[in-house]
């Protein structure tokens, strides 16, 4: 799903940030992560469900975009004094793709990086004539068999690493000072403050 993305992206962009700037994500950074993360989906999904173009994992999955696209972020970034911005698109973008690849592998033990080849190979992913019924027949049965499970007290070892690291991403965020939210915060206080 891809909100696990913008999960993993987050967690290694601030576990890297801590060990080589001593600093945590500022909101800019965090938002560049999340954006970054979940870009590939946000072309490839509605080019592929709405449109019926490319398949759903084709155009911004292939390394031959993502790769380029990523160096020209962080060289632009650089050029801007802000390296760590064009770092955490990066950072997003790239952890992304072998993410689509992790659930088959773990599934079949197979690694099937044709998918991330485009236009060489076909790419992945499927086509349909609405977005949004083809995000929610993917999206509904996935949060129902994650309740059920919990519910049910049938977690599955896949079940506690996905909780797992979302409770390791939702504690690192509130360790590293909850940005986004933070400023987001003090943001419409300001503005309160200013209206009285």
């Amino acid at each position: 799903m891809p909100w696990t993305h913008a999960v993993v992206g987050y967690i290694a962009f601030s576990l890297t940030s801590h060990a080589l700037a001593r600093a945590a994500p500022s909101t800019r950074e965090t938002a560049l992560v999340a954006f970054g993360a979940l870009l590939p989906d946000l072309v490839d999904k509605p080019l592929a469900w709405q449109f019926g173009l490319f398949g759903g994992r084709t155009l911004a999955h292939s390394v031959f975009v993502a790769v380029p696209l990523s160096a020209a972020a962080v060289a632009a970034a650089a050029r801007r004094g802000r390296p760590r911005l064009g770092m955490a698109f990066a950072t997003g973008y790239l952890l992304h793709l072998p993410g689509d690849l992790l659930p088959e592998f773990l599934d079949t033990g197979r690694l099937e990086i044709s998918t991330l080849l485009w236009p060489v190979t076909e790419g992945g992913g499927g086509r349909s004539d609405s977005f949004v019924r083809e995000f929610m027949s993917n999206v509904g049965p996935y949060a129902q068999d994650i309740g059920a499970a919990i519910l049910a007290g049938e977690l599955s070892g896949q079940l506690l690493a996905l909780l797992s690291l979302w409770g390791l991403t939702f504690a690192l965020w509130v360790y590293d000072g909850m940005p986004v939210f933070r400023d987001g915060y003090d943001w419409l206080r300001r503005t309160v403050a200013q209206q009285r």
